[in-house]
């Protein structure tokens, strides 16, 4: 719970009525109370053997500048299974964490730090991401300094000059475009520096080389952590991750139009269903379910991110849930749903168009906290079309 009572107020009543909007769009307030007692009679339902969502631990490192602004946000994801080494991913700090449609004011997460601290980010990046967060520090220079110190120096090649703004209001490049190895404490400097003329968009190029560099400097792994030592800190977290190879993503994020953004704020939309794309990819035991809809899981061969990603928007335009992303599946031609609880067969299948489904099957064992297993077919990932009929919605009345 947030320490400040007015940020607590704030996100009761922008959490009721962005709920409100979303029963609505999804068919009605009546539809969706009986879909949220189907959800509840099939999260209860017993059966024989389940298999678990592999078990991912996350962290937040959230770095902050002098002055105590919000500068950068990573998130780190420890392979499943090993909990060894894993992924880095970073949030924009500019990304919108106020759920309500247009017209009303924005929250960047920079201002849900300032106005709440680090309680109030943890919260805002959670609801952002649809993720549950382990273990996070909002760091200053020295404590991001050292938390970085294992893995340096970091090579990076900077896409854009690295500005400051000094005390006579000039503008000075602290590092410039391309090619560099830094240190730990310039890595961070890096992350924490920018001009008071600059949006996070022109900051992000170089906060995602960073962390780029950083996952390629860990190479086979840089630290040796105690397995058996309990995850207490985001310090514990990151002696696990940098123990092996880890990979890097930074997360999109599109403009607001000024009419949406009446204060003017550096504020700008997560591209959701990438996030969702990515974190459900490597996080999925840590995902949530913020919609009423169905919980999918969505599977499909290497090769066809793009149409992947296109099914993930898909499934959340319709008021569903993607919890979990799984790239690894066997081709085949049929695109199929899975779903093991026969209560909602119905729901799921009053959208078989928009994925050509031709079949819906029982898995041979189910997969705990999800309704549809979504298997899709080369029929799907081979197609071209990207566009979503605006008058698509799951509305059909479970049995």
């Amino acid at each position: 719970m947030s320490a400040i009572p007015g940020v607590r107020r704030r996100r009761t009543a922008i959490m009721l009525v962005a709920n409100l909007v979303a029963l609505i769009v999804l068919g009605g307030i009546g539809y969706a109370g009986v879909r949220a007692l189907q959800r509840y009679e099939g999260a209860t339902k017993v059966t024989v053997e389940s298999i678990k969502l592999p078990v991912t631990p996350v962290g937040m490192l959230a770095t902050v500048d002098a002055d105590d602004q919000l500068t950068s946000i990573a998130v780190f994801v420890l392979t499943a299974g090993s909990q060894i080494g894993g992924s880095i991913i970073t949030v924009p700090v500019s990304s919108d964490s106020n759920p309500l449609p247009g017209g009303v004011d924005r929250i960047p997460l920079t201002q849900a730090y300032a106005d709440g601290g680090a309680e109030a980010l943890v919260q805002a990046v959670e609801s952002v991401l649809s993720l549950t967060i382990d273990v996070s520090t909002v760091a200053p220079p020295d404590e991001a300094e050292a938390l970085l110190a294992p893995v340096a120096p970091v090579a990076v090649t900077l896409p854009t000059d690295v500005q400051d703004t000094t005390t006579g209001g000039d503008t000075d490049v602290v590092f410039p475009a391309g090619a560099a190895t830094l240190t730990a404490a310039q890595a961070v400097a890096v992350l924490t520096t920018s001009a008071d003329t600059q949006l996070d968009v022109d900051r992000r190029g170089n906060m995602d080389a960073v962390w780029a560099g950083v996952a390629a400097g860990v190479g086979a792994g840089r630290t040796t952590p105690d397995a058996a030592s309990p995850m207490a800190s985001l310090a514990d977290l990151l002696g696990r991750l940098f123990a092996a190879p880890v990979e890097s993503r930074g997360l999109p994020a599109d403009p607001i139009a000024g009419a949406d953004n009446p204060g003017g704020k550096d504020v700008e939309t997560l591209v959701r269903y990438e996030a969702i794309f990515v974190l459900a990819s490597v996080a999925p035991a840590s995902m949530s379910a913020p919609s009423t809809g169905l919980v999918f899981r969505i599977e499909a061969p290497p090769g066809y991110e793009d149409r992947v990603k296109f099914a993930v928007r898909a499934v959340l335009f319709l008021g569903a849930n993607v919890v979990s992303v799984y790239l690894g599946a066997d081709v085949n031609e049929a695109t199929r749903y899975y779903i093991d609880d026969p209560r909602l067969v119905d729901e799921a299948e009053s959208n078989n168009a928009l994925f050509g489904i031709t079949e819906t099957l029982t898995p041979d064992v189910p997969i705990e906290g999800v309704d549809v297993i979504l298997q899709l077919g080369t029929d799907f990932l081979k197609g071209t079309g990207d566009e979503l009929p605006s008058t698509t919605t799951s509305t059909t009345e479970p049995a």
